[in-house]
């Protein structure tokens, strides 16, 4: 976990050194985040929930925690839209993206290290019920007070037409799909079983370097110092509103609810990680603050290497029989 942490804040470093010192075109970084939100986080997120084992894991009360915490970070973020933000719509949408979403990558190596092979299941899970809602509620977000200021049937279809919204529909489908006994029987003959084998193979690559793509675009939208003047109120939100209430609010949830043992410990963990890579191509893509966007990442990256292990060694003393 702590490796994760510091790894992905040297490639944070990384970008920032290479944006300002070494790749100096503005033209090379727009193509880079294009190729990230088109390409690679689409094929992240595809092979994760296409191959998602869901078979061990009751999901009930999982995915009502989840469901609910998740619910519970977006109106958190409504309610701190003034003080954090004031009227700058662009600013707001970063603080949500800091409140409700999330890194997969740690999250996903945290649950491995704390319960093997039955946290990665957990994890998957995790994923299939935050992943998709998250993109959803930061996209309505994005289309309502970012740059573009979009209404109506705009909003709809910026969600529609989100490159990881589809991605998420299409992985879905796909792990639906394996488990349709008819045609799992079909998909292991031998021709579809190669197509299909290439196909993974050929998302599976594109979708490893999506974290340190996304990494990458961060540290390059970094300017100047870590914080400004104006900058540190809504920073200071960010880091807030997700290190303290979403993962006591969900911690709170599974004692009322009786929900114990490592998928419980999960859903505290993931509700308790910095924000996702993503956050600040979203920002670019959609008309949001990118550069205060890129702030949020990197200081709740840094931060969690502090925050994430008390939050675990919590969960596990509370919620573990």
């Amino acid at each position: 976990m702590i490796i994760a942490l510091v790894g992905a804040t040297v490639l944070i470093g990384m970008g920032t050194f290479l944006r300002h010192r070494v790749l100096l075109s503005p033209e090379f970084w727009s193509g880079f985040e294009k190729l990230a939100y088109f390409v690679l986080l689409p094929s992240l997120l595809v092979t994760g929930l296409a191959q998602a084992d869901f078979a061990s894991i009751e999901p009930g009360p999982m995915v009502l925690v989840l469901t609910a915490s998740a619910t519970f970070s977006t109106l958190l973020a409504y309610l701190a839209r003034r003080p954090a933000a004031g009227r700058n719509g662009p600013a707001f949408t970063s603080v949500f993206q800091g409140t409700v979403r999330f890194n997969t990558y740690i999250g996903v190596t945290t649950a491995a290290a704390l319960f093997g092979a039955d946290g990665i299941a957990i994890a998957a899970l995790a994923n299939a019920v935050l992943i998709p809602f998250g993109n959803l509620a930061s996209t309505i977000a994005l289309a309502h007070y970012g740059h573009h200021n979009l209404r109506g049937t705009a909003v709809v279809q910026a969600v529609f037409l989100n490159p990881l919204i589809l991605a998420c529909a299409v992985g879905f489908a796909a792990n639906l799909l394996g488990s349709v006994p008819a045609l799992s029987g079909f998909l292991e003959t031998p021709v579809p079983a190669a197509g299909l084998q290439l196909v993974a193979t050929v998302l599976g690559l594109l979708g490893g370097a999506a974290l340190p793509a996304g990494l990458f675009c961060v540290g390059a939208g970094m300017r100047g110092r870590l914080f400004t003047r104006q900058s540190l109120r809504p920073v200071a939100t960010a880091l807030l509103l997700r290190f303290l209430p979403v993962p006591g609010a969900t911690l709170l949830l599974c004692v009322l609810l009786g929900f114990t043992g490592p998928a419980a410990v999960v859903c505290v963990v993931f509700q308790s990680l910095p924000t996702a890579t993503s956050s600040y191509v979203f920002a670019r893509r959609l008309g949001g603050d990118a550069a205060l966007m890129a702030q949020i990442t990197a200081a709740q990256t840094v931060l969690s290497a502090a925050v994430l292990p008390g939050w675990i060694l919590i969960a596990l003393t509370v919620l573990t029989p």
